[in-house]
């Protein structure tokens, strides 16, 4: 006779059978859960919006998915159609599994498969052909996996896999292939579609199957109004819409970076966050293909944006079209190594401000000059002579530059680049004065690293794109805030490219184009941002007349536009003049012929032919002096010797005509020629 004890004994000892049997079916075969981690890989930009994606290794757009990053509403609708005693049984749901069998029974074909979520989820990790045995093994997966795992987890497991259709597997993925977005807010109508495609992806998939589509959405938003999940006015207005008839594309933008960053991070499932602002990049990158029918062939265009105050990339171009065979598009011409044309030059110039050579205002003579077996020829091949140094560098003469450098010495100057850099592979027993013109190697992610320097007063971070390099990267000093300002003063002062406006003299920026116009380069910078922009062909070939100035500067400034569009500039600031008039003594010229032509004995008054009048009806009284001789002096007034040895006297005239010469010690003489008028009394 069988007890109550009995039947206890026979239930506990039932539980524990079960109970030890998934624990030997999970120790002898574990539930493989690796096509969770293979996944999906997402660049976010600096705003947590996507901003690059790539297939997984198994070519598959699949991401992984948060069932509480989801919208609610999506998961009462999918658990209403699917598996609605899902937070209540353990795997396997006894009430729809009978319920499946009696309807297989009763029609003699499949009406519901009964199966649950969790055994949907064995059946998507550990694929098989649909059997009875497959059916009794998915069973206890399902147990195996209520048994390791959390419901939440589960349904999240199950939303990452579950087929959309082609190669899209998981809610993310479909969500944003056929609505372009993440499914954090979804209407009626896009739950009832999502929730249907995965009974049968490929017959149902909107885009290639519209009335199937519709008839399986249909069907889940009659299920939701009957079940009141959704309201009828909701019913009505999603019951008529439209299924998608094309797939969206996913965010492929800043593809040379992006698959700089997945090349290096090839296996981690961590979200990747930059520094790139997703809206400039966008906009940057539709500006850059609209400018291919003005580019020469075999040309490309690579623009790289800076923001100076932490030094994060925040737009990245490395070709105007990566995809294109004609322009070598898939090679990142930010990190190319070029020619840099005479972008170095204020740096050159910066140098010497720092080591107290020279200063803006100082005269320097800008003529044909050998540098013992190196003659250098300015661009134009004409020469200014006399010029201050503010000048040639705002024409970008060559020969004034070259000068500096000699005097300078290349090694130092190589020392200061590659002390801040890092990168310029330029060995000091090598340096020369070349340098001074682009005779060197260097990429467009250095340059700009020195450009921002002179941004920041002299000193900035190094150049990142991850957010998680911030803190990694450490301030470094090139040169002075005081060589920093005066150079970026010169700068400033530049007059703007041909049609457009500097206003307020808010944009530096310097041009540069390399031997054979190869090279056209501009890098442009404000108290905000530091925009380079290079034109050229990626195989190198000489190309016709093509100049920083007249290509490459006009880019930066359209740059500086989308900025001003774009982005915030409260803090656009026009730094003040620091360029001075006072001009030390010793730096007034550059050149030992200025200096000796401006150091003979002259006049500082009176001025050649001058006029004068007396004050009354006596005699004019007239100041003279005179500078650069040798004391004492020897004055003679329309002939006549006067005893006066200093450089300074007043001499009173009558009217008329009169001549005063002046000697000094070391016997040069000069001439002044003046006229007194007739008094009127």
């Amino acid at each position: 006779m069988i007890t109550l004890g009995g039947i206890v004994k026979y239930l506990f000892f039932t539980i524990f059978l079960f109970f030890i049997s998934i624990f030997i079916l999970n120790w002898l075969s574990p539930v493989d859960t690796s096509p969770l981690t293979k996944v999906s890989k997402v660049i976010y930009s600096d705003s947590k919006e996507w901003l690059f994606v790539e297939t997984s290794p198994e070519q598959k757009w699949r991401f992984a998915t948060d069932s509480k990053r989801v919208d609610p509403n999506f998961i009462k609708i999918l658990l209403a159609y699917e598996d609605k005693r899902f937070y209540k049984h353990w795997g396997l749901d006894p009430l729809a599994m009978s319920r499946a069998i009696l309807q297989l029974i009763k029609n003699q074909k499949v009406i519901s498969g009964g199966s649950t979520i969790t055994m949907q989820l064995a059946r998507l990790l550990h694929p098989r052909k649909r059997t009875v045995l497959s059916k009794i093994i998915e069973i206890f997966r399902a147990f195996q996996l209520e048994w390791i795992y959390s419901k939440e987890e589960i349904l999240s497991a199950y939303l990452t896999l579950t087929p959309y259709g082609g190669n899209i597997e998981g809610l993310v993925a479909a969500s944003m292939r056929y609505f372009g977005k993440l499914p954090y807010s979804l209407s009626a109508e896009e739950i009832a579609l999502l929730v249907a495609l995965p009974q049968s992806p490929e017959r149902n998939r909107p885009d290639k199957h519209p009335t199937n589509s519709k008839k399986a959405r249909n069907k889940v938003l009659s299920m939701a109004k009957e079940k009141i999940l959704i309201s009828e006015y909701e019913y009505k207005q999603a019951i008529n819409k439209k299924t998608p008839s094309t797939l969206k594309r996913y965010p492929r933008y800043t593809p040379h970076l992006s698959h700089k960053i997945l090349s290096k991070d090839k296996n981690s499932t961590k979200r990747i966050k930059t520094t790139i602002n997703k809206d400039l990049q966008k906009q940057l990158e539709l500006w850059a293909k609209s400018k291919e029918n003005t580019l020469a062939k075999e040309t490309t265009i690579a623009v790289l944006v800076v923001r100076n105050s932490d030094s994060a990339i925040q737009a990245y171009l490395g070709s105007h079209n990566m995809f294109s065979k004609n322009v070598a598009g898939y090679v990142d011409m930010i990190k190319a190594i070029r020619s840099p044309g005479s972008t170095l030059k204020p740096f050159i110039y910066a140098l010497g401000f720092e080591k107290h050579i020279i200063h803006p205002h100082t005269l320097i003579l800008d003529q044909e000059t050998r540098f013992g077996d190196y003659m250098p020829h300015n661009f134009s091949n004409q020469y200014n002579g006399e010029v201050t140094l503010e000048y040639a560098l705002q024409n970008s003469l060559n020969i004034p530059a070259v000068k500096i450098l000699q005097k300078l010495g290349a090694d130092e100057f190589i020392s200061t680049i590659n002390n801040y850099v890092g990168l310029v592979k330029v060995p000091k027993d090598r340096a020369s004065l070349p340098v001074a013109l682009g005779g060197l190697g260097i990429s467009m992610w250095q340059l700009t690293q020195l450009y921002v320097a002179l941004a920041n007063g002299g000193s900035t971070r190094e150049l990142h794109y991850l957010i998680s390099d911030k803190k990694k990267t450490k301030s470094k000093k090139l040169f002075t805030e005081k060589a920093t300002k005066m150079t970026s003063s010169i700068l400033r002062n530049t007059p703007a490219p041909k049609g457009f406006i500097n206003s307020d003299k808010q944009i530096a920026y310097k041009t540069g184009t390399s031997y054979g116009y190869r090279d056209a380069w501009t890098i442009a910078y404000n108290s905000q941002y530091t925009v380079a922009t290079w034109v050229g062909k990626p195989n190198n070939t000489i190309q016709l007349k093509l100049t920083g100035k007249d290509t490459a500067a006009p880019l930066a400034f359209e740059v500086f536009s989308l900025l001003n569009t774009l982005l915030p500039k409260k803090s656009w600031l026009t730094p003040s003049n620091y360029l001075g008039n006072s001009v030390p003594d010793g730096l007034k010229y550059f050149d030992k012929e200025i200096q000796i032509k401006q150091a003979k004995l002259d006049f500082v008054y009176p001025r050649e032919n001058t006029r004068f009048r007396s004050a009354g009806c006596g005699k004019a009284v007239v100041e003279v002096k005179v500078e650069n001789g040798k004391p004492p002096y020897y004055w003679y007034i329309d002939g006549e010797a006067r005893e006066i040895s200093e450089d300074y006297t007043n001499i009173p005239f009558e009217h008329g005509a009169h001549t005063i010469n002046v000697i000094d010690s070391n016997g040069e003489t000069i001439t002044r020629d003046i006229w007194v008028d007739k008094p009127e009394c």
